[in-house]
């Protein structure tokens, strides 16, 4: 597979997965004031986390060389911590943009 091909499947991949998570917490952030302002804490501590995990984290690991288990484990944060991140940032967003008592605009018909 060419490497243009598959740069373009992972961020339409990412894309979709940002959409899912953005407009769920959107809807979720939809029920009440009170359901809005958790959705926005938890995913604005989630997204602080997981910039934590995947840039503090990494610098903690002493460097042994010959070592190839410190290299898995940075990668590894750095996926966990990047994840995290991006979905926790797209899940902020949904919920910042929506506000409670706005129809969720799935239902034809209901008012």
């Amino acid at each position: 597979m060419n490497s243009l091909v598959g740069v373009v499947l992972l961020i339409a991949v990412a894309g979709m997965v940002a959409w899912v998570v953005f407009t769920s917490a959107g809807a979720l952030a939809r029920r009440s004031p009170a359901t809005r302002q958790l959705v926005l804490i938890a995913n604005a501590l989630v997204a602080v986390l997981g910039l934590v995990v995947g840039l503090w984290l990494p610098t903690r690991i002493p460097e042994t060389s010959g070592s190839p288990a410190n290299l898995v484990a940075v990668v590894l944060l750095w996926m966990v911590g990047g994840g995290l991140a991006f979905l926790g940032g797209a899940a902020f967003l949904g919920a910042l943009l929506s506000h409670p008592g706005q129809p969720t605009g799935g239902d034809i018909g209901q008012s």
